[in-house]
């Protein structure tokens, strides 16, 4: 068995919503996602906000192999008995390690919940991968999207069961966590964090749960981590946004696990605009090294 292995994970969200809307420019992006994922040589991809079926299936004719994904990456459901989308809330797993195991978790509907949220059955895709050091678990999650105070306590309540599952099916193994918690690291984003700038509720229960974020929580200026950037994002500045605004909702984050822990070599974010934007997000690639305690 290996002593340590090194890995590359990217997390973005491809914004490839199930209907289409002339301004999002969507089939021209798709076209271009699988080239310019595969040129970050990433041995973990998620992606979140994949409901597009066509996307979906050209996207991975063209990555796998060398990728592969869960076997209901393909499946498909009707929103409204009509219009076609992915089964899994627009979250795909790609690896490049085996996969012995995955399941979704969608997240509970309450009686308030914004429609789009309802119709696009948001979770969280919890997939095992057989490494060289072991099983590690990928923690793909999309949490509810919002800026308003009762956003925050439904994206709470997401969170919650869902670490509670986690907990449990990852088995003390370390965890990769990837996705869009809709919510930057603190309320003052992107000013440090502090006595008068504390942690967002979803942040502070990630981290609470143990997760470690590789790019520092809030660096002066945002451009160093955010990933919703309107002031050079044309599709984030689309005039129906809700949010016009630096931010950072897209993480990649670790656990350690069993006699494994985590070093980080570097973390930025990428899929940034060179050539033009591929969605209204930016992605975060993290490069870990996975490693025995005390090595």
């Amino acid at each position: 068995m290996s002593e340590a292995i090194s890995l590359r994970v990217v997390s973005f969200n491809a914004w490839a919503l199930p209907v289409t809307i002339p301004s999002q420019e969507k089939r021209r992006r798709l076209r271009r996602l699988p080239e310019a994922l595969a040129a970050l040589d990433a041995d973990v991809i998620v992606l979140q906000e994949l409901f597009d079926v066509r996307g979906r299936r050209h996207l991975l004719r063209q990555l796998c192999p060398p990728y592969l994904t869960t076997p209901d990456a393909l499946e498909t459901r009707r929103i409204l008995g009509l219009v076609p989308a992915d089964t899994a809330g627009g979250t795909l797993v790609l690896s490049r390690f085996p996969i012995t195991g995955g399941r979704f978790l969608p997240h509970s509907l309450g009686g308030g919940t914004k429609v789009d949220e309802r119709l696009g059955r948001k979770g969280a895709l919890i997939v095992h991968l057989e490494t060289p050091v072991g099983e590690l678990t990928v923690f793909a999650v999309h949490l509810y999207a919002g800026t308003k105070p009762q956003d925050t306590r439904v994206r709470i309540a997401q969170l919650e069961p869902l670490l509670e599952h986690l907990d449990a099916e990852a088995a003390g193994n370390p965890v990769l966590l990837a996705g869009d918690i809709n919510t930057s690291p603190t309320v003052g984003y992107p000013e440090p964090p502090g006595p008068g700038n504390p942690y967002t509720p979803e942040y502070a229960a990630l981290a609470g749960a143990g997760f470690v974020d590789p790019l520092p929580p809030n660096p002066t200026p945002a451009e160093l981590t955010a990933t919703w950037v309107p002031s050079r994002n044309r599709y984030a500045a689309l005039p129906y946004q809700e949010t016009k605004t630096e931010e950072r909702y897209d993480y990649v984050m670790v656990r350690g696990g069993g006699s494994y822990g985590w070093s980080v070599r570097a973390a930025r974010t990428v899929l940034d605009g060179a050539g033009g934007h591929l969605s209204d997000h930016v992605g975060v690639l993290a490069e870990l090294d996975l490693v025995p305690y005390g090595a």
